[in-house]
């Protein structure tokens, strides 16, 4: 009775993986010999029914592993607890190593032992993926901590560059005004044009100077902050610091009511600085300006908006007006190109993105994201 259950067993084990493949399943004899041949077997092994079928249990382990017994050990495991469960190396026909994993079950009749249930699955290929994935994982942060390195000495440079520049600049500087105010009677027009040339040049010099040093200064303490900065009190403040350009360009500045942002309050008022600045630099001639900042929460970011009715951009420069020294506009607006270089960096650096939308000769709308409260 117990022999024709074990086979019934089988054959509707087969019916039920026939088309299974990837798996390796098989009934094994209280003997410790297979009963049942799988396509799997095929597949993973290479052993045909006729080669497969009588066939030890243990024959599949390496050489070592059967001196051991551990073939046998799993079958008295599975026998005593009802299942016994496994990741090893195996053997195929041609005694190349296999990585699998697998399960062997006690079939019981009447709680009489009929045989044993395997299945194995070949883990190779997702071991070596695994492994595969971990070293590139490794290599990107070893590349991540190389790319952050070079950063920070990058900074590092243009900090004690745009350091030392200062000084000759700001010598230089001394020197003409002390040329122009002793020696102008001894100049003609063309001395006075040249030395009003040079100090016009210094001071696009200076200016570019102190935006380098400041975009450097971005990132050397943390920008993105777990405390929440009121962005209308540093709105305020970036005003205030721009009093004089708002008040000689005749601007109207209005705003929403702003959000808390976690963002940390310096570098907040420097975004909004640069932005209302080129608001106000950029504006159509005989227009007063006029600026609005607008917020919208969207999940856990809030939108941002700065709007200008100024000049407005070219669709083409959309994405090169965030890049240093790119500058849409000539000489005869004074600029660095590097404020919105600065905003960008401040922005991804705290978690969030910009972007612009503009139309020439209506103005332009300035967006950034930053996660809030």
């Amino acid at each position: 009775m117990a022999q024709q259950s074990q086979w019934s067993t089988r054959d509707l084990l087969e019916l039920l993986v026939s088309e299974l493949n990837e798996f390796v399943i098989v009934l094994v004899g209280v003997d410790g010999l297979f009963a049942s041949w799988h396509p799997g077997v095929r597949s993973c092994f290479g052993y045909e029914p006729e080669e497969f079928v009588g066939m030890e249990f243990d024959i599949l382990l390496p050489p070592a592993d059967r001196a051991k017994g551990i073939g046998k050990r799993e079958l008295q495991e599975a026998a005593n607890s009802g299942r016994a469960s496994d990741t090893r190396w195996l053997v195929d026909k041609s005694g190349n190593r296999i990585l699998v994993e697998g399960v062997t079950v006690a079939l019981r009749d009447a709680g009489e032992l009929v045989g044993f249930g395997k299945v194995l699955r070949d883990i190779a290929k997702r071991h070596y993926a695994e492994s595969s994935l971990r070293a590139a994982n490794e290599r990107l942060e070893a590349m991540a901590r190389e790319l952050e390195r070079s950063n920070e000495e990058l900074e590092e440079f243009a900090r004690i560059a745009s350091h030392d520049l200062s000084a000759p600049i700001t010598s230089t500087r001394w020197l003409v005004d002390s040329l122009r105010m002793r020696h102008s009677t001894q100049l003609d027009a063309a001395g006075k044009d040249l030395v009003k040339q040079i100090s016009q040049s210094l001071e696009r010099m200076g200016d570019l100077v102190e935006a380098v040093l400041a975009h450097a200064r971005v990132g050397t303490s943390a920008i993105a902050s777990t405390e929440f900065t009121d962005a209308e009190e540093v709105l305020a403040y970036a005003m205030d610091d721009l009093r004089k350009d708002i008040e000689l360009s005749a601007a109207a500045i209005s705003h929403d009511p702003l959000p808390r942002l976690c963002i940390d309050p310096r570098a907040l008022a420097q975004l909004f600085q640069n932005l209302l600045s080129n608001a106000l630099k950029y504006r159509r001639p005989d227009v007063p300006p006029e600026i609005h900042i607008g917020a919208v929460h969207e999940d856990s970011m809030w939108r941002i908006t700065v709007r200008d009715n100024g000049m407005g951009i070219e669709m083409d420069w959309f994405e090169r007006i965030f890049q240093p020294f790119q500058r849409c506009h000539g000489a005869d607006i004074a600029g660095s190109g590097i404020g919105l270089a600065t905003c960008r960096k401040i922005v991804s650096r705290a978690g969030g993105r910009i972007w612009v939308e503009s139309q020439l000769g209506a103005g332009s709308s300035f967006f950034f994201t930053l996660p809030g409260e």
